[in-house]
């Protein structure tokens, strides 16, 4: 459970759901609103977080492992101390019997997982939770009057200590490693001198144990920068060939992604072969490499833009003239749409409550890679309203003869495999993947399959 003490002049929200990126989009647009949000994994955890607090709403899911978001609005309202917390459910599923149920139950309302800003804001003045803009205000000037007035303790001493006390650090590391290194030269020059010179040789005639030899000094100081300089240009191939190397791995990554992805493009043109073969019987031979060319042409733009609806107004256009074109050629069948949610590497922001992260950060470094299973599999159903009434109403409007059926496959099966993540790999080449498999696909099959 996630719990933390905030400012006692906002109000407090708790968020009770089992997946965490849900509590973690919901979060931010609670915050926003200046709420303090405390969240619970699951309805147990909720009910014992009652014991000791009072919060002025409650987000209840409602599919949850062990007690479900309804048991838990029924304990919540049998309980006296608790039964005026109004609660909000909020859930993927949809239909007025839920609704209806929910309310029954004691819920004021029910909100969609994909719940948007603008909603919640409505939701919380409706509750009376926050008020209008002008009390934001008011509420904010009183907070900073609190702080300015002495209440807390002030930090920029601290602050200032703490930056001296680093930089000292530093400058004390510098000199030992500067010291180091001159020691290290100087012991590496000497050395290589000594072995030149040959030992117990003779001294020249006229020289005396205790007279001045500025040749070998000289020697030595020359010797010394040799070192130096192959020193520095053995570094500096050394991370060229490890450069060539992370060059060369990244390429033959390519290319194998390359050829999986023209084995993959072979499968399907052999399906289409396939589908085609099996529809003579039907369609006859000009009909069925009509559906398939249809059906290959309507895939190529199946690409859809991390944080875009994957069934939104783009898709809509597409379907609508795509069910039009079948309606012309006498078609009758069923048109089956399935979304894929690519993996991005990600940062915190946005809606959803992720960035795509910038381009050269390692993958190792990214906040989040994917969403979790359910959320991928939930974001894969996302729709415009136009988008879902088109495709509820298409088989009334055909008569029956055109079907429509939607499948989410989440990010569990990618259509391209991810490489393995190492310290080499960045945001920009893991992404570029990761919107490949960000895609909507489209097949049409005839009534009689």
């Amino acid at each position: 459970m996630g719990f933390q003490e905030g400012n006692p002049l906002n109000k407090t929200a708790l968020i009770v759901d089992d997946s965490k990126t849900a509590r973690v989009v919901l979060k931010r647009m609670l915050e926003a609103h200046e709420l303090d949000v405390d969240t619970a994994e699951s309805a147990e955890s909720a009910l014992d977080y009652l014991k000791a607090h009072r919060p002025d709403v409650i987000f209840m899911d409602h599919l949850m492992p062990g007690m479900d978001g309804f048991q838990a609005v029924t304990a919540i309202k049998n309980n006296p101390e608790t039964a005026t917390i109004p609660i909000m459910m909020y859930t993927s599923q949809k239909g007025e019997v839920y609704v209806g149920q929910a309310r029954a139950l004691g819920a004021v309302g029910v909100l969609p997982k994909q719940v948007e800003p603008v909603e919640v804001s409505k939701v919380l003045e409706s509750l009376r939770v926050i008020g209008d803009e002008a009390e934001r205000i008011e509420r904010r000037e009183k907070a900073d009057e609190t702080e300015t007035s002495g209440d807390y303790p002030a930090l920029e001493k601290f602050d200032q200590d703490l930056r001296e006390l680093i930089k000292d650090l530093f400058d004390q590391q510098r000199a030992i490693l500067r010291r180091d290194l001159l020691d290290s030269y100087e012991a590496i020059a000497a050395r290589v001198a000594d072995e030149i010179r040959a030992p117990g040789a003779s001294e020249e005639p006229g020289m005396s144990a205790d007279s001045p030899e500025p040749l070998p000094g000289r020697f030595v100081a020359v010797v010394s920068v040799l070192i130096v300089v192959i020193i520095v240009f053995g570094w500096l191939y050394w991370q060229r060939e490890q450069s060539w190397q992370e060059v060369q791995q990244q390429n033959v990554y390519l290319l194998n992604a390359l050829a999986q992805q023209q084995s993959i493009e072979a499968d399907g043109a052999n399906e289409a072969e396939q589908r085609r073969n099996e529809y003579e019987g039907s369609f006859g031979s000009a009909g069925s490499t009509a559906i398939a060319a249809v059906e290959w042409s309507v895939n190529q733009s199946g690409r859809y833009s991390f944080g875009e609806l994957p069934l939104g107004d783009t898709r809509l256009s597409l379907l609508e003239g795509l069910v039009q074109h079948l309606l012309d050629m006498g078609f009758s069948g069923r048109i089956v749409v399935e979304t894929h949610v690519g993996n991005f590497c990600m940062v915190g922001g946005g809606t959803d409550g992720y960035d795509l992260a910038p381009s050269n950060r390692v993958v190792e470094h990214c906040q989040q890679i994917g969403f979790e299973s359910v959320a991928a599999h939930e974001m894969g159903l996302r729709q415009s309203v136009a988008f879902a009434n088109f495709a509820n109403t298409v088989g009334a409007e055909t008569g029956g003869a055109i079907q429509v059926s939607i499948f989410s496959r989440g990010n569990d099966e990618p259509l391209i495999p991810y490489p393995i993540v190492t310290p080499d790999i960045t945001a920009d080449f893991w992404n570029e993947i990761a919107a490949q498999n960000n895609r909507v696909e489209i097949s049409i099959n005839p009534a009689d399959r």
